[in-house]
């Protein structure tokens, strides 16, 4: 018997981990027999501390993309999952600069094939960013590439912070993931709430349009019995190391960790992050605030700050920072300032 599949994706920030975290609470309560598979980028585990408790096993993928440098371990990885757990259902949530199609790609090799019923690809869009990262004007072209395959190959649409945005917005936003994927189903909700036996349900959107299959037949052609879409040089070239004529939104990617010395000013971190330049695309991990015991979890994308506490000390005190063109020194230097009292 197949086990059955779902990827989970969507961009940085958008609610994924906040979506996987309500999805294992219900089916924990459903009994189901479930293996997450996490991909983080960067040599820290940030997202993966906020699922333990659940009492399903997680295997993380750390320092890489599914999508791209790091496919074998997804595959070895589904394998020996298949092989010693076989779990009812694996649940796939992705780096959020993957692509879904080679992701997808990455998971079916022959080996797997007859073992996997890829139920969905479930892909949350945030409200309140779309259309920026949907622009041309403010986005590089593989990002918008990439946040638009997000949405035009997904089975399901989760619109997520939906109230951090006018009416007008929303309506903008839903005009354009109708037109980027008119077939896929589209929930709007607040934060990633929404009806889970529904998203359970997903069912694979089987065809596109012959305008699509005539412009982009890799795409469309039936993806479980590829095994990769890089030209064999373009291989070759990517295990020495060297760019590919294929490059991806990873390739672009830049991420470090740092890891904190001593609790921070609190006032003083929380400026640090709103204050974090545009070209950080997403910054998350935990701290240790003065005057404060217990840690705290903060989430950073380029128009909101969320900290809230941590009763969990399991995880170490660590700050991961995602981007294009990052200014590691500039930024560790003013996060430092943040070992200062304030005034």
């Amino acid at each position: 018997m197949s086990v059955g599949v779902y990827i989970l994706t969507g961009y940085l920030g958008s609610g994924k981990t906040t979506l996987l975290q309500k999805l294992l609470a219900y089916l924990r309560n459903q009994g189901g027999n479930v293996v997450v598979m996490m991909n983080e980028m960067g040599e820290e585990d940030i997202d993966g501390e906020q699922l333990q408790g659940f009492g399903f096993p997680v295997k993380k993928m750390l320092d890489g993309c599914i999508c791209c440098s790091i496919r074998g371990e997804l595959t070895d990885g589904l394998k020996e999952i298949i092989a010693s757990i076989r779990p009812d259902h694996i649940i796939i949530e992705t780096t959020g600069v993957a692509d879904p199609i080679d992701v997808v790609d990455a998971m079916t090799h022959p080996e797997l094939y007859d073992k996997i019923d890829l139920k969905g690809i479930i892909s949350v869009v945030d409200a309140s960013r779309f259309l920026d990262l949907n622009s041309r004007f403010q986005s590089s072209s593989a990002l918008v590439k990439t946040v638009r395959n997000q949405v035009k190959y997904a089975d399901l649409l989760i619109l997520n912070k939906i109230d951090l945005v006018t009416e007008d917005v929303l309506n903008k936003v839903k005009g354009k993931l109708q037109e980027l994927n008119p077939a896929a189903p589209l929930y709007p909700t607040i934060q990633s709430d929404m009806d889970l036996p529904s998203l359970l349900a997903v069912k694979r959107v089987a065809e596109r349009t012959s305008e699509e299959r005539s412009i982009d037949r890799a795409v469309a052609a039936p993806v479980q019995k590829g095994i990769g879409r890089f030209s064999p040089l373009d291989k070759i070239k990517q295990s020495l190391g060297m760019k590919t004529a294929q490059p991806t939104l990873f390739n672009s990617i830049e991420t470090f960790s740092y890891h904190f010395k001593a609790p921070v000013d609190g006032k003083k971190f929380e400026d640090f992050l709103w204050d974090l330049p545009k070209n950080v695309y997403r910054a998350k991990g935990y701290v240790q605030f003065k005057g404060r015991e217990e840690l705290i979890s903060f989430q950073h994308t380029d128009n909101q700050v969320n900290l809230f506490p941590f009763e969990n000390f399991g995880p170490k005190m660590v700050a991961v920072f995602i981007g294009e063109g990052l200014e590691k020194d500039t930024i560790i230097a003013n996060l430092e300032k943040c070992y200062e009292n304030s005034n």
